[in-house]
C-alpha cells in the first residue's frame, strides 16, 4: 500500500470503551488527545478544526469541551483568541493517571459483579452434585434442566421492549474489535436502546453492507439469525 493510501485509526482502550459514564463522542475525543500525547505532542486546535474532524457543529464541539473540562483528568485551555474571526485555539491535555482512576471505580464494580456470578455458579454446581445422589429419574430430569440452561446461555433472551446495552449485545454476537463496536454505536447514535430499535438498526446495516461505498461494521445474515434467536417468544 502506498503511503498516501494508508488509513489512520484512533486507538481506544477497552476500559474507556466499556465505561457507561461517557458518551461515544467523548470516548473518541479523549482517545484523540491521548494519541497526540503518545507521539510526544500536545494537541492545539481551533473549535472549527475539531468540529470538522469529529463531524460536529461548532456548538457541538464546544459542548463536548465544556462537559469534559468538568472532569479532573481533562484540561482544555483557550489560547490565541482572534478578535477578527472570533475564534481561538485550545491546548488540550489528558492526565492518564487521573483517567485511570476515573475508570477504576467502574471496573471495581464490574469485578464485584463478576465475583458474585462466579459464587452463584459455584452454589448451583454444589446443588447439582447433591442431586446426582438421588435416583436415576431425578438425575435424568436434572440433566435435561442443565442442558436447557446451557442452550439458553448461548444467547441472552430479550423482549422487544427491553432496554439493552449495545456493547453487551454486540459482544454476545461476536463483535470484540473496538473499531466495529464504536462504528455501530456511532451509527446508532446511542449506547442504550430498546431491543426493537437494535434489531431495526442491525437490519438496515445488513442491507447497507452491499452498497459499493459502504464502510464500517458488517452485519451478516448469520448475525441476523443470531439476533432473531435472542427474541423472547
Amino acid at each position: 500500500m502506498k503511503e498516501k493510501e494508508k488509513k489512520n485509526f484512533l486507538k481506544v482502550s477497552y476500559n474507556l470503551l466499556a465505561t457507561t459514564k461517557l458518551s461515544s463522542t467523548k470516548k473518541l475525543f479523549i482517545s484523540y488527545i491521548i494519541g497526540w500525547q503518545k507521539n510526544g505532542k500536545t494537541c492545539f486546535e481551533t473549535n472549527n478544526n475539531l468540529a470538522l474532524k469529529f463531524g460536529l457543529k461548532y456548538s457541538g464541539i464546544r459542548s463536548v469541551l465544556r462537559e469534559l473540562n468538568k472532569l479532573d483528568f481533562f484540561n482544555a485551555v483557550k489560547k490565541d483568541y482572534d478578535e477578527k474571526t472570533g475564534t481561538s485555539g485550545h491546548e488540550i491535555t489528558v492526565n492518564i493517571d487521573k483517567l485511570d482512576a476515573f475508570l477504576a471505580s467502574e471496573t471495581s464494580i464490574q469485578n464485584i459483579d463478576s465475583t458474585n456470578q462466579e459464587t452463584s455458579h459455584f452454589i448451583q454446581s454444589r446443588t447439582d452434585i447433591q442431586n446426582d445422589d438421588s435416583n436415576d429419574e431425578a438425575s435424568d430430569y436434572n440433566n435435561e434442566v442443565n442442558t436447557s440452561k446451557s442452550i439458553e446461555s448461548i444467547f441472552a433472551i430479550y423482549q422487544l421492549s427491553d432496554k439493552i446495552d449495545v456493547y453487551s449485545v454486540l459482544e454476545k454476537l461476536g463483535y470484540d474489535e473496538p473499531d466495529e463496536v464504536i462504528d455501530f454505536v456511532e451509527k446508532a447514535n446511542s449506547t442504550l436502546m430498546d431491543f426493537q430499535k437494535f434489531i431495526t438498526i442491525a437490519k438496515n446495516l445488513n442491507k447497507d453492507k452491499n452498497k459499493n461505498d459502504y464502510t464500517g461494521i458488517i452485519i451478516t445474515d448469520e448475525v441476523l439469525t443470531k439476533i432473531n434467536q435472542m427474541i423472547q417468544v
